[in-house]
């Protein structure tokens, strides 16, 4: 079993957003989950992307999140792309925005402690 090196925690959703590889190719992604670091994205096409490329992107929410990310990974199959990014750059705005929406996403979870 892999350990998880991620040090937040990851919220599952459903959003939609763009994103802009190197040379300029756009493409329109759905994000699957997302922590203050970083997220998980699909994108219904193959996307030539590579492990620690740049992507600018947009995650579309009540104010837009606007962030400049790396490739950690890439999942190619015939239908989709996955990918893990983590947030590299991203200014005030966004951060703020990004922190109201983990915000509620962990104020409508269960936590485990309610399970014990």
């Amino acid at each position: 079993m892999m350990n998880d090196k991620r040090y937040y925690k990851r919220y599952k959703v459903f959003l939609e957003g763009k994103a802009e590889a190197c040379g300029g190719v756009l493409f329109s992604v759905e994000v699957l989950d997302i922590s203050i670091e970083g997220a998980r994205l699909r994108t219904s096409s193959q996307i030539p992307l590579k492990e620690g490329e740049v992507v600018n992107m947009i995650i579309k929410w009540k104010t837009p999140v606007k962030a400049k990310a790396e490739v950690r990974w890439v999942k190619n199959n015939d239908f989709f792309t996955e990918l893990g990014v983590e947030f590299k750059e991203m200014d005030m705005t966004s951060r703020k925005t990004l922190s109201f929406l983990i915000s509620n996403l962990a104020l409508s979870s269960p936590s485990d402690v309610y399970f014990l």
